[in-house]
């Protein structure tokens, strides 16, 4: 499988080695915010925190989906995860 995405991508002419290498930065940035997010919202508290955890939780699980969407892209361009 990534053979094909990488030759697909390599015909329009764009550097797959870059792409891989800004898909794994991107994949490590969103790691790291989802981290963030899931210790912030363990760490809210009282009635403004309360409020807020919602917000956070939200903010969460976007970052986690946009990390695991990332994921099987860099594997297909026949790259890893040795960034992440």
């Amino acid at each position: 499988m990534a053979n094909v995405a990488r030759e697909m991508v390599e015909r329009t002419g764009l550097k797959v080695d870059q792409i891989v290498d800004l898909l794994v930065k991107n994949a490590a940035a969103e790691l790291t915010t989802y981290y963030y997010y899931t210790i912030l919202r363990a760490n809210l508290i009282g009635l403004d925190g309360e409020g807020i955890k919602e917000i956070a939780e939200v903010a969460r699980i976007e970052d986690r989906n946009h990390f695991e969407a990332l994921v099987p892209r860099i594997y297909e361009l026949g790259g890893s995860s040795r960034g992440a």
